[in-house]
């Protein structure tokens, strides 16, 4: 099986999988999807930037 392919059906089955949990959590998804998702995203990419400009910021004082 090539790469893609493990790749689509990871895909395909995190998504009928998260899907059954929406089905059955309402509420508890409509936090992880509106409220969980944007908190994780805003905070690899502060984690990123903190990777990246604290070592600049070191090098150059």
């Amino acid at each position: 099986m090539s790469i893609t392919k493990s790749i689509q059906k990871f895909e395909q089955e995190f998504d009928s999988k998260a899907e059954q949990f929406l089905w059955k959590h309402p509420f508890l998804g409509f936090l992880a999807i509106f409220v969980g998702m944007p908190v994780f995203v805003l905070a690899c990419v502060c984690i990123s930037t903190g990777i990246i400009t604290f070592p600049i910021a070191w090098l150059f004082g």
